[in-house]
């Protein structure tokens, strides 16, 4: 079992991948269960969480959380990767004007329907669609509906670039995001900057920086800046047991939902779900386990062992 269990919230560098940083802190910690929370391609920079420890059982619920990126477009050049990692594939000589973007943003907030890159991890029969593509083998996504909560114009740069925010839901692809209103614009665009703000309760003020082209880093600092398990659940409800609930459930076994002790933020009505399975338990202040509710019976979903 680790000693260390918790997150790291990592302001991830430009030109690493996320499985580097992965790599990296696991040599540093001297830990074996390291893993990330939604992928940065290594381009981005910004607020990449890293799970240690018994955390890396919770990865799944970060990529359900909202995101906020800061982002460039230059307009005039679509690559084949959408980013500016690729090679350039079409021009335009169209440049849009600060009133035309305004005029289209809202065309992309709410839910609308999304064809990821062709360089995604997304997997077709099996394969990496990125794979493919460095291949020259087709690649033939299907669309997705994803939700653009908000999408601003921060600024025009140049006549060539502008600057972005967007706030979005799961499975938005920013860089297939550029590329759409580009196109929607009438020319063609990608993204040459792209820096991730937070992830659900992550925000880059709490980032930690390491500098991956160190030779040596020490350990301290990380193990300063650990984020509680539980802090990627604060909008998920949640149970209080006692030690004798705590004991059993880590045994496997189901407790009555009505002996409970709820959670301030448990609201009253979900105790009436025939199924809840979104919920975790807390003893001590220290989560047990993520469990569901189903007629009536608490069921241990997995067990947190720290």
């Amino acid at each position: 079992m680790s000693n260390i269990n918790g997150w790291i919230i990592l302001d991830k560098q430009l030109g690493i991948t996320s499985r580097q940083a992965v790599s990296k802190i696991s040599k540093i910690l001297n830990e074996k269960k390291v893993g990330h929370g939604d992928t940065l391609d290594p381009i981005a920079t910004g607020v990449l969480p890293i799970a240690i420890g018994e955390a890396t059982k919770l990865v799944s619920f970060i990529q359900n959380k909202n995101k906020k990126y800061t982002f460039t477009i230059k307009w005039g050049e679509s690559t084949d990767t959408d980013d500016i990692e690729g090679m350039v594939v079409a021009k335009s000589n169209v440049r849009p004007t600060k009133k035309q973007i305004i005029r289209t943003l809202p065309l992309f907030i709410g839910q609308i329907n999304q064809k990821p890159p062709n360089f995604s991890a997304i997997k077709i029969k099996g394969q990496r669609a990125y794979k493919l593509a460095r291949n020259n083998m087709p690649v033939m996504h299907k669309p997705r509906d994803i939700e653009i909560h908000e999408f601003t114009l921060k600024k025009i740069l140049s006549s060539d670039l502008a600057q972005f925010q967007v706030v979005c839901g799961k499975g938005t692809y920013i860089r297939a995001l550029a590329r759409d209103i580009a196109e929607k614009l009438n020319t063609k665009g990608h993204i040459i900057e792209l820096r991730r703000n937070y992830v659900g309760d992550f925000d880059e003020k709490d980032t930690i920086f390491i500098d991956f082209f160190e030779e040596i880093i020490h350990s301290p600092p990380l193990l300063k800046k650990i984020q509680p398990i539980e802090k990627v659940l604060d909008d998920i409800p949640a149970l209080f047991l006692n030690e004798i609930e705590a004991i059993k459930l880590k045994q496997g076994q189901k407790i009555r939902l009505n002996s409970l002790r709820l959670h301030d933020r448990f609201n009253l009505e979900y105790s009436n779900f025939h199924k809840f399975e979104r919920v975790y338990t807390i003893n001590n202040n220290k989560i047990v386990a993520l469990v569901e509710i189903e007629d009536g019976f608490v069921k241990p979903k997995r067990i947190i062992n720290y």
